[in-house]
């Protein structure tokens, strides 16, 4: 069976947009006017794209672009593999029509590229230009196409197959869960167009009630780095300037639970099995956990615990101060002691009045005493 047969096709050409016989016959192509897509641009940088440099996802060595958008300062990124120019990952903070369907999700992932010899595009074309209008055309027309999709029934699990035939809908019942001291090194993505990505460190032990997250930043920025502390209910945000001031706020949840994933209301959405260019240490599942809507958390892990990302999606396509939207995992060590003094509190960190925990506490709709420590949830 021909991939995609099972479900509703959509041809663009030019400006327009035609809806494909769904049961892959010859009958007429259905016109459904301009929709506000058009097909994929050979250059799909806007224009002032910046490159931020190389680094690797995962196995998969990646040029890293980041594309202003509306409004500034917010950035897209773009992903393209060094060995031959292809885009391997795409991150847009909000749904537009860009890359037509590929800009309407907050992530997408290359699972193949390849180049064909020939395609049946021109007959296609020539078929549709002879099809009927539909009775809705434009943007509606197709989000309504999109909706019934979306709506339907029965997975087409055979198209799913044919396409990525590791992706697997059937989750194992166990989950994975952090070991009681560990280190893993990072790299956080921004969505502020005049922020590159941050490296980051993360030292953790559960044994203390602990964990501590770095983040090192340019040596032209006045902050030399940014440390995020968790001790046991408590959480502080903690900058330290260049110069040698520092700065802390008391307002985050506390320490992570080594089986928050268990913990938290998340879902095992999907598998990808084996060893692929997306998973290369081997299975991973993939979890969405809901946050203060409508925002989600999406982590990946493999089947022994190692993170590979994780990911939180805008509250809304407007947030220039959301600067951090996307980690990435490199170095994974369990069983890491960290050193002394590393999860020592500044004297510049003060607990927030029981009054204004209280309000903050109440701002927020996220669950966070189910993945974290919290004064309300101490164990």
């Amino acid at each position: 069976m021909e991939c995609g047969l099972a479900r509703p096709r959509l041809f663009v050409i030019g400006n327009q947009t035609y809806l494909l016989p769904q049961d892959g016959s010859d009958g007429r192509c259905e016109g459904l006017g301009d929709t506000g897509w058009t097909p994929l641009p050979r250059d799909w940088l806007a224009e002032g794209a910046q490159c931020a440099g190389s680094a690797p996802l995962s196995e998969t060595s990646v040029q890293w672009w980041k594309t202003p958008t509306q409004p500034a300062p917010l950035a897209d990124w773009i992903w393209f593999k060094s060995s031959d120019q292809s885009p391997f990952r795409l991150l847009f903070q909000k749904s537009g029509d860009p890359l037509s369907i590929l800009s309407s999700y907050a992530l997408s992932y290359q699972v193949k590229f390849e180049t064909l010899s020939e395609t049946d595009l021109a007959a296609v074309a020539a078929s549709c230009q002879q099809g009927n209008r539909a009775q809705q055309s434009g943007r509606s027309a197709l989000q309504n196409v999109l909706r019934s999709m979306e709506r339907w029934g029965a997975r087409a699990n055979k198209d799913i197959n044919c396409l990525f035939p590791e992706l697997d809908s059937v989750c194992p019942s166990a989950r994975p869960s952090w070991p009681e001291a560990l280190g893993m090194t990072m790299v956080l993505t921004p969505l502020d167009f005049h922020t590159n990505p941050v490296p980051a460190e993360v030292q953790y032990s559960w044994k203390l009630r602990s964990q501590r997250t770095r983040m090192f930043w340019p040596a032209d920025s006045p902050i030399a780095h940014e440390d995020v502390l968790m001790l046991a209910t408590r959480g502080y945000s903690v900058t330290h300037q260049r110069a040698g001031l520092v700065q802390c706020l008391a307002a985050l949840p506390g320490t992570p639970r080594p089986n928050w994933i268990s913990e938290a209301p998340c879902a095992c959405e999907a598998v990808i099995k084996g060893t692929t260019s997306l998973t290369p240490y081997g299975s991973v599942q993939i979890f969405s956990s809901p946050a203060t809507k409508p925002r989600v958390f999406w982590t990946w892990y493999t089947f022994d615990g190692r993170p590979m990302l994780f990911m939180v999606t805008p509250s809304s396509g407007d947030e220039p101060t959301a600067l951090i939207t996307l980690a990435d995992y490199y170095e994974w060590l369990p069983g890491f002691v960290a050193s002394e003094g590393v999860f020592e509190k500044p004297a510049q960190c003060r607990d927030m009045p029981s009054a204004s925990r209280a309000k903050s506490q109440a701002r927020s709709a996220e669950p966070c005493g189910r993945c974290h420590l919290t004064p309300d949830r101490p164990r």
